[in-house]
């Protein structure tokens, strides 16, 4: 365990001693008062400390599950400022999917994507969970509440980066952008799986790499033998300068917000398409190439490291061009 995911779940677990350890009746009135209070933080913590506790994923809840939980969380207290959180009125929890539904967004001026709904519906429902947990409330809001249908099918939603286009994107990256885009476009990484990989995680024995991914899954995964030479000029060329502002010996120097800036720009310069694609279109992109190289959804699969094969027929769809030779001639 890294240092810093060994101090995020030490401060998890003492902030939900904080709460376990009251009696009843404390529990009680401390979530009482944050509800009537309207405390965004100290409901947060009330919400944190039940995923800690009782969550399905329990001590090993991600960092960035809690960090959209917790915007989740804030959110819907920011959107009710006229409900009351102990006692919602009837029609309460569904009116808030629906207005997610069909309002811009005002950080963004756009309507949320259908997965970003399910996430706070997931978020609003672990609040009321927690309350009930502390006997604050008897209330289910979110009981029965669904999301609309999205009507996009799952390949039209993100597309991929050609072969030829992340080659183009190489000529214009610096050696750090190139480990960037061939992390995700060869070794079909996360943003978060490129963001926290450290150098103590390479097997340069075995061209693998070790990853904590989606859900705390620990994986390894095969490195090409163009993301392994760029890595090795990467790794030689910090050794050079003897210094690093890399935190935690990680391989990339920035954020998953400063990644994206930067290969949004990588994009400009090529005169490549960012848009629809953004950082997740390069791991579709390896999904795409290694399925249109193989045709075998299940070695696909397994380098996506997908727990269910169906969310890997994405990318037959898209490297299917049996439609497009079929139509050529119409």
């Amino acid at each position: 365990m890294s240092s810093e995911l060994e101090r995020f779940t030490n401060n998890s677990l003492s902030q939900a001693q904080d709460w376990a350890h009251l009696s009843s009746s404390d529990l009680r009135r401390r979530a009482m008062v944050a509800a009537n209070q309207r405390d965004k933080a100290e409901l947060w913590g009330l919400a944190r400390a039940y995923l800690f506790l009782h969550g399905a994923k329990g001590g090993k809840v991600s960092p960035n599950t809690l960090k959209a939980y917790k915007r989740g969380v804030w959110d819907l207290i920011e959107a009710w400022q006229r409900e009351n959180l102990i006692r919602p009125s009837r029609d309460a929890g569904v009116l808030y999917i629906r207005k997610l539904e069909t309002v811009p967004n005002t950080r963004t001026n756009k309507a949320l994507s259908a997965a970003s709904i399910e996430v706070k519906l997931a978020s609003a429902r672990a609040l009321y969970k927690a309350l009930r947990w502390a006997n604050a409330t008897e209330a289910v809001p979110f009981r029965d509440v669904k999301p609309a249908t999205d009507p996009t099918p799952a390949w039209e939603k993100r597309k991929p980066y050609s072969p030829e286009e992340i080659e183009q994107l190489l000529e214009h990256a610096d050696i750090n952008e190139q480990a960037l885009v061939l992390l995700g476009a060869h070794g079909g990484l996360r943003i978060s799986e490129m963001c926290n990989l450290a150098w103590g995680d390479i097997d340069w024995l075995n061209s693998k790499l070790k990853l904590t991914g989606k859900g705390g899954k620990k994986a390894t995964v095969s490195m090409s033998g163009k993301l392994e030479r760029v890595l090795k000029i990467l790794r030689a060329s910090i050794d050079a300068r003897k210094r690093s502002k890399r935190p935690h010996n990680a391989v990339l120097p920035w954020g998953t917000f400063r990644a994206r800036e930067k290969l949004q720009d990588l994009c400009n310069k090529a005169a490549i398409p960012y848009a629809e694609r953004a950082v997740h279109g390069l791991r579709h992109g390896a999904g795409t190439r290694y399925y249109a190289q193989t045709k075998d959804l299940g070695r696909v699969a397994t380098h996506l490291r997908h727990a269910n094969i169906q969310t890997t027929r994405i990318y037959a769809k898209l490297a299917d061009d049996a439609i497009k030779d079929d139509l050529k001639d119409w």
